[in-house]
Order: C-alpha cells, then structure tokens, then sequence
C-alpha cells in the first residue's frame, strides 16, 4: 500500500509539472515539451528551451507546435470583450512580441486583437508597424487577411475611396459558408467593419449599415467589435430615419 501511494503521488507530481509546459513536433517526427521563449522575424526560428538546453529551430523544421496560453492572455481576452484598449495592449503585447509568428490558435487571436486595440485607440503608426510584421509572419489563412485588412485601415484610413479598393481586393480571402470556423468568423467580421466605416467616411450610409449589421447579426465576433457595430449601425438609423437595408 505504500508503495502504491508513492507510485500514485510521483505520478501526480509528473502530471502537475506537465502542466503549462508548451510541445513542439518536428517534420522527423521528434516531440519536445518544454518552453517556447522567442519566434525571431529575421530567421524565422523557434527559440524552445527544454530539459536537455535552449535551441533554435526553423519554422520550416516544425510540423507542429502547441503552445500554454501566457500570463496576462486570459484578462487581455477580457478586456477586449469590454472594449478596454489600453489593458488589451498591456496583457497581450509582451506575449505577441515574443511569439508572433508562431501557428497557434491563442497567439494568432492576440496577434490580431492587438492590432485592432492600437487603430481603437489612434494609434495609426503602431497599427501599421505590427500589422506589416504579421503579414510577414502569415501569409496565408484568416491571420493573413486580418493583417492586410488592419494594414489597409492603418495606411489608408483618411481616404475612404483608396480603403474601399484595397479592400475589395482582398474580397477573394474571404471565407464565407453556412459554418465558418472562429479564426475565419474573425477576419470577416474586421473585414466588414472597416469596410463599413470606408462607406461611412464616403457618405453610403445603406452601404455602412449593410456592412455594420452583417457583422452585428453574423460575424459578432470578438464581442465588442459586434458591439461597436451595432453602436454605428444605430447611430445611422438615427441620423437618417427613412434608412433601410436590402
């Protein structure tokens, strides 16, 4: 019996101390669980620290990486939903400048939010700095059209009639169907809201409440963007009481 209660307590002990530890799978088939510590934009390569030492490996070796969500990422994913911009930079910033080129599902969400949360504030330059390195580090999939839309909104903000090209360019990226997945409902739903406020800023209000209640009614993801959407769609109908949509 005490050996069985021993056995089970080491056991444990192994199952806590797993826990948090991020896993990397390479193309030859190797695993390693450990601790991702930095992706670097000029080598593409994984920093992973783990029992044996501190390696660099090329994101061209990886097949596979699942990475802990970090501190601060759990509140910042609050914040977001609030709307409180200044928090979201704060919580996730840290994590998305150490890991932002990295394939991962939690890094990719704050990689995208972050930028969002700068052209909430104003903060155009920054915007346009981070999401000209995320369309580096993707390119391809929803990250890659969250990036080119958040760098179209960056650079071409003042003049509404350059964001709606640049953003019509973009309208092949677009994945819409019955069940599209989150990362995809996403990109849609900043696509669309940009491309309302581009209408908005041109004088089309049927356009930008068309666009502003596609993402209010079915892309209201993340929450405050469908939230803000439906503000702007309200203060349309407001401003122009005989406005109706399609």
């Amino acid at each position: 019996m005490i050996y069985f209660v021993s056995l089970f307590s080491f056991l444990f002990i192994l199952a806590v101390g797993a826990i948090g530890e991020d896993r990397i799978r390479l193309k030859n088939g190797e695993v390693l669980q450990g601790q991702a510590v930095k992706f670097d934009e000029g080598s593409m390569t994984l920093t992973f620290k783990f029992a044996q030492g501190t390696l660099g490996y090329p994101s061209s070796d990886l097949a596979e990486v699942n990475l802990e969500e970090r501190p601060g990422v759990a509140e910042g994913r609050q914040a977001f939903a609030k709307g409180n911009w200044e928090e979201v930079v704060n919580r996730w910033k840290p994590s998305v400048e150490a890991l932002m080129g990295v394939d991962s599902p939690w890094v990719l969400e704050c990689a995208g939010g972050l930028g969002q949360a700068y052209l909430a504030l104003g903060k155009v330059a920054d915007a346009e700095t981070h999401f000209g390195k995320m369309k580096k580090f993707y390119a391809q999939g929803p990250a890659a059209l969250r990036a080119s839309v958040g760098l179209a909104e960056a650079t071409q903000n003042r003049d509404a009639g350059v964001l709606l090209e640049k953003l019509k360019e973009l309208e092949g990226q677009l994945k819409e169907g019955l069940r599209p997945l989150r990362a995809d409902r996403e990109a849609l739903a900043e696509y669309y809201f940009a491309r309302g406020g581009a209408y908005e800023k041109k004088g089309d209000a049927k356009k930008a409440l068309e666009d502003y209640l596609r993402v209010a009614t079915l892309y209201p993801e993340p929450p405050s963007l469908g939230q803000r959407a439906e503000e702007r769609a309200e203060g349309l109908r407001k401003a122009n009481k005989d406005l109706v949509t399609e």
